[in-house]
């Protein structure tokens, strides 16, 4: 062996010098060799378009895992360790997803700026390593494995971990990427106690803050309104023209995409059938379980009668105590008495009781020779409603004789007014006043003179049936989205080993149809990408077609699979038309609307400086608001105890309504003067404008004050170690001459 080195000693050194060289001349050593074209670099380090999109993926990872169940109290102990006693106390949901949500806010992940999360890990692992605070593979896996995977009892949740590792890691890189990402969350938490633990606010400027949140104000108040001086502002040509050349880059046209897509979605009937399937598994079990049930409670039931059945009888006879006593037999006082037995001045009275002999009164039994109008007569009457059936004869009066044929008996089938079917025949009249008399007023007006038209019912759409996608549940639809992962993912691969080329071939292999949109807006799209993407802060489909780069290598153009309730998109831009300005004729309308925004507003808060001027003089003159504000010819509002926003508690988890503007105007006015003017939303896109005159404010100082209290100093010391640590991060972002991805 010894022999054979020596023997090729001068082409080893050969060899070894051209690696050298290589590497000097290629600018980066080995990591650019393997690690394909760099598209960025930070803090002395390349990443390659792989790296780049693995690490803008990782962005995504918190809403991929387990956000159903709140972590029970053990494991919200071991997540606190690194987040802090005020993450237990916090109002925030605690599953895994928002612990990991948490500790990844220090990376600062931002769709729209990634170049910033990849800098902050780099950094962040430099630092561990330099404080010696990074943690070992034994402590990464602990953490994984009791917080992030343990089930609603506090234990490990093997099969859910295994699932992501087969089913969504991949695209995170592999469990190595998803442990070093958790490394350097949790290192990224020890160093926030670090670089902030002789950090601590001050007890009193605490208390101070807290008890302004927790005060209620009452006073009165002055509202303006800026859309009451959009009507009287009327602007000229010319400053049409001017505001339009002032802000021209405001109004430019949409920029319009075409893109192509993939949709991996279930087959619907299939995943219809294959539910309806398990349901009536289910029912099936569930009626055997009910049947088995149902046998061994009849069995026993036997069971308990033919034991009861085998018993002895008892030879003892029964005991004097047992046998009735003369006092339990019934009483004469116990037997119904006379007066309890119908007397007779409770039977019918004559007067109650009908008399066979007499004959029923004729006045109540309807007349035979009586006529009825056409609206009564239903079936037998034409202009009934149709289907009604006539009235039944009226019985025969035994007492009185039939009626002769010279009795005049009206022929009710020889209507007077015209038949009803007749009239919607009749076109629409163009006489709007039709001559009294004329026979023409009730056929025009459609409904037998009354003016008013019958206006024709249209027909009934029939109901078309459901679609197997329609009948499914929400939860039925999200099962069988899910299970399409590996799918999607298995595509994603093969395209990024691909670079991004040949969607149509590389679809067409794995059975998949490419579709390609015409030209559409960002607030125009097409139908299909109005669906929102699940487990990602992007928006719509059609939102994450617009932040594909406009130029780039194939790889850079494709997006990542996102999934929706109707499947997996993924995208690739084909063209663009980019915006372009609007000349003046072209923007005019909307210029005038912003103008005539701007005038108002304008307009509006100069009026609001004025009127605030004059009260807050007259209230030094000593005269009362409602004086003040009635010689102004304003009306005040009163204002009664507002304070914070509401709170409202589910369970483990709670929300807070956002604070009153009335409330924020006025937590630091003393009683009897006049609050700041408060702008909503805010001075420069002001709608409205409050005068506010403070009465009162008082602490609100309930048995929960001192807990509330305390939790606000730890919140408020969590807060100062968390911008510690961030201004830290951006300091060293800024000397780590990142070189973001570029368009070539």
């Amino acid at each position: 062996m010894i022999e054979n080195i020596r023997k090729y000693s001068g082409l080893m050194i050969v060899v070894l010098v051209l690696l050298f060289v290589g590497l000097v001349f290629l600018d980066g050593g080995p990591s650019r060799i393997f690690a394909g074209k760099p598209v960025m670099e930070a803090a002395g380090q390349s990443i390659s378009a792989k790296e780049f999109d693995r690490q803008r993926a990782l962005m995504e990872l918190p809403g991929a895992l387990p956000n159903t169940f709140e972590l029970p109290r053990e494991t919200q102990l071991i997540a606190s360790h690194y987040l802090g006693d005020v993450f237990i106390e916090s109002p925030f949901p605690k599953t895994p997803a928002s612990v990991v949500g948490t500790m990844a806010r220090y990376l600062q992940p931002s769709l729209v700026e990634p170049e910033r999360f990849i800098t902050n890990r780099i950094n962040i692992q430099k630092a561990g390593i330099e404080y010696g605070v990074t943690p070992s593979n034994e402590e990464v896996e602990s953490f994984v494995e009791n917080v992030i995977f343990a089930d609603p009892e506090g234990n490990y949740d093997q099969e859910a971990y295994s699932d992501f590792l087969k089913n969504r890691v991949s695209r995170f890189g592999g469990n190595r990427g998803f442990n070093d990402y958790i490394r350097d969350l949790l290192t990224g938490q020890n160093l926030a106690k670090l670089f902030g633990g002789g950090i601590s606010p001050e007890m009193e400027t605490v208390r101070n803050i807290y008890d302004a949140q927790k005060q209620v104000i009452t006073g009165q108040q002055i509202e303006i309104d800026a859309s009451t001086y959009e009507e009287t502002v009327k602007p000229t040509e010319e400053q049409l023209k001017e505001y339009y050349d002032a802000n021209q880059g405001r109004y430019n046209s949409d920029e319009l995409r075409k893109v192509s897509y993939v949709l991996i979605e279930p087959d619907w009937d299939q995943t219809l059938l294959e539910v309806n399937q398990a349901k009536e598994a289910s029912k099936k079990a569930d009626e055997m379980i009910k049947k088995a049930t149902e046998e061994r409670e009849k069995a026993a039931e036997e069971a308990r009668k033919k034991n009861e059945a085998d018993k002895p009888t008892p030879t003892e006879a029964p005991t004097p105590a047992e046998t009735p006593t003369p006092a339990e037999t019934p009483t004469p006082a116990e037997a119904p008495t006379p007066a309890e037995a119908p007397t007779p001045t409770e039977a019918p009275t004559p007067t109650e009781a009908p008399d066979p002999t007499e004959a029923p009164d004729p006045i109540e039994a309807p007349a035979p020779t009586e006529p009825t109008t056409p609206s009564e007569e239903g079936s037998q009457g034409d202009p009934g409603e149709p289907g009604e059936p006539a009235p039944a004869p009226a019985p025969a009066d035994p007492t009185t004789a039939p009626p002769t044929p010279a009795d005049p008996i009206p022929a009710p089938v020889v209507p007077v007014i015209p038949p009803a079917p007749v009239v919607p025949v009749i076109p629409s009249p163009v006489v709007t006043e039709p001559i009294p008399g004329s026979g023409l007023d009730a056929a025009i007006s459609g409904n037998g003179g009354t003016g008013i038209p019958i206006v024709p019912t249209p027909p009934l759409q029939p109901t078309l049936p459901k679609t197997a996608k329609e009948e499914l549940s929400s939860a039925e639809k999200q099962k069988a989205v899910d299970a399409l992962n590996l799918a999607a993912n298995d595509l994603d691969q093969l395209l990024a080993d691909n670079l991004g080329k040949d969607l149509e071939e590389i679809a067409k292999k794995k059975g998949y149809e490419v579709k390609q949109t015409e030209f559409f807006s960002k607030e125009n799209p097409p139908k299909e990408f109005s669906s929102f993407i699940q487990n990602v802060q992007i928006g719509k489909v059609s939102d994450s077609a617009f932040l594909i780069p406009e130029t780039g290598d194939s790889d850079e153009k494709i997006t990542v699979p996102h999934q929706t309730a109707d499947g997996w998109f993924i995208i690739r831009l084909d063209e663009v038309q980019p915006s372009t300005p609007l000349s003046y004729e072209e923007a005019k309308e909307q210029v005038m609307i912003d103008l005539k925004k701007e005038m108002a507003r304008e307009q509006m808060i100069k009026e609001a400086k004025e009127l605030e001027e004059k009260l807050a003089n007259a209230l030094e003159t000593g005269k009362s608001f409602e004086e003040a504000a009635k010689e102004l010819e304003q009306t005040p509002t009163e204002i009664k105890d507002v304070g914070e926003g509401q709170t409202f508690n589910f369970g483990a988890r709670s929300q807070k309504l956002p604070d009153p503007p009335e409330f924020l105007a006025a937590q630091f006015t003393n009683p009897g003067d006049l609050a700041p003017i408060k702008y909503t939303p805010s001075e420069e896109e002001a709608t409205t404008a409050l005068i506010i005159y403070v009465k009162k404010r008082e602490v609100v100082k309930d048995p929960e004050y001192l807990t509330g209290l305390d939790k606000r100093y730890q919140s408020v010391s969590g807060n100062m170690r968390f911008l510690a640590f961030s201004n830290w991060l951006y300091d060293r972002f800024l000397e780590s001459e990142v070189v973001p991805p570029t368009a070539e």
